[in-house]
């Protein structure tokens, strides 16, 4: 019932996150404005089944400083899980975990270990952004290894990457129907999203109402989505750009994520309407 919502929810909000890199960012620097180590985020998810929404899991998103190769980095974690509830049906227990340099946030290692009722899936990928590769190491059910080499276009991130650094973007830059192009990586493959810039709205949640900035896009086929159709994601309007509320049909189904709880935040929570 669950299968691949992790990676749904880690796509859209990478997809819609990423829309104004190539407008604004022509070369390797970054200045963070939006997110600090220590922050953590989590989300509900909820899957459409025959006309009832239910939620079904939590995503959480964590943010710390590391080394690798004494380089030093952030440390990007994804965690989403079902609720014990549902693992007699389906049980999913996903890991995203993602390395990427602090003053331009390119990917350096991207790791996912996922099981998602009979399907497990492992592999780390190490990026050679020099030379616009990615070697992956994979491992099947029967713990075998896989070595692979990836081509990928220039200015290509993980999935993971990409929801933190297109947080620190302005998106005041963006007109209303701007169609963005962009890269993201994910097990061996590349996927070419375009996204459409959508204005700003409030929106309401359980956690209360929200000044946002709305995006969508039309969904690629060969993946988890349905082909011709759209997602769209509500981001705060303010300097912390976190995502409050994403939609996304599935190939079974549809998906829903709405934040949850948030600590250690950069920036006052300024876009929540009092």
């Amino acid at each position: 019932m669950v299968r691949h919502w992790i990676n749904c929810f880690l796509l859209v909000v990478s997809i819609f996150l990423f829309s104004c890199i190539r407008a604004q960012q022509s070369d390797n620097s970054l200045h963070n404005i939006a997110f600090k180590p220590g922050e953590k985020i989590t989300y509900k998810i909820y899957y459409h089944w025959h006309f009832v929404w239910l939620e079904s899991g939590k995503v959480t998103f964590n943010v710390a400083l590391n080394n690798y190769y004494n380089h030093p980095c952030y440390y990007f974690t994804g965690y989403g899980s079902t609720y014990s509830k549902y693992d007699w049906f389906y049980k999913v227990r996903d890991t995203f975990l993602t390395y990427a340099d602090t003053g331009s946030l390119s990917s350096l290692r991207f790791i996912r270990l996922s099981n998602e009722g009979p399907t497990h899936v492992s592999n780390d990928n190490v990026f050679d952004n020099k030379h616009h590769k990615v070697y992956c190491l994979s491992k099947n059910k029967d713990n075998k290894y896989k070595e692979d080499t990836v081509g990928i276009p220039s200015s290509t991130f993980d999935v993971l990457t990409g929801v933190y650094y297109t947080r620190c973007l302005d998106f005041s830059k963006c007109r209303y129907n701007d169609t963005i192009s962009l890269n993201l990586y994910l097990d061996a493959h590349t996927y070419k999203i375009h996204i459409r810039y959508r204005g700003k709205e409030n929106v309401s949640t359980s956690f209360g109402k929200f000044r946002c900035i709305k995006f969508s896009a039309n969904l690629i086929s060969g993946t988890i989505f349905k082909e011709g159709e759209e997602m769209t994601v509500w981001v705060t309007d303010d300097d912390n750009r976190v995502p409050i509320y994403i939609e996304a049909p599935i190939i079974v189904g549809s998906v829903r994520a709405e934040l949850q709880s948030f600590s250690n935040l950069r920036n006052p929570m300024d876009a929540k309407v009092k």
